[in-house]
């Protein structure tokens, strides 16, 4: 039987979890121009609208390495898994490093593409306390 006390210890501990993990937020291409504040070490989640299956991603320009890490690799979720080649959302992560306020740029682009410009462009200013 499932007693009180192993309820309690149970959200203690999720409890515990949730609040060792970094906090973050997360923006689209509405939020584009504006400007946020975070806390050093949370995490930036970046959603916007793509189609890897024509050769163009997203990713960052110029970063700012001593303020922004960036998370892993883009990843990709179809508006349709069942149609081949269907657009969908991309998610780029970043981690915060340090106080100060920088521009997060991103571009729409196909990376071999050295010469041409961007089809897209997404741009945050980020202040870091």
């Amino acid at each position: 039987m499932f007693r009180k006390t192993h309820l309690f210890a149970c959200l203690a501990i999720l409890l515990v979890l949730t609040a060792c993990g970094p906090a973050g937020v997360t923006l689209t291409a509405s939020d584009s121009g504006g400007q946020i504040e975070v806390q050093t070490g949370d995490l930036i989640v970046i959603q916007l609208e793509g189609n890897p299956s024509t050769g163009y991603t997203w990713g960052p320009r110029d970063l700012d390495t001593s303020m922004f890490e960036m998370v892993g690799e883009p990843e990709f979720k179809s508006d349709n898994p069942d149609l081949v080649g269907s657009g969908g959302t991309l998610t780029l992560t970043f981690k915060t490093l340090k106080a100060g306020t920088a521009t997060l740029n991103l571009v729409y682009h196909r990376p071999w593409e050295t010469d041409v410009e961007p089809l897209d462009t997404f741009s945050i200013t980020i202040t870091v306390e």
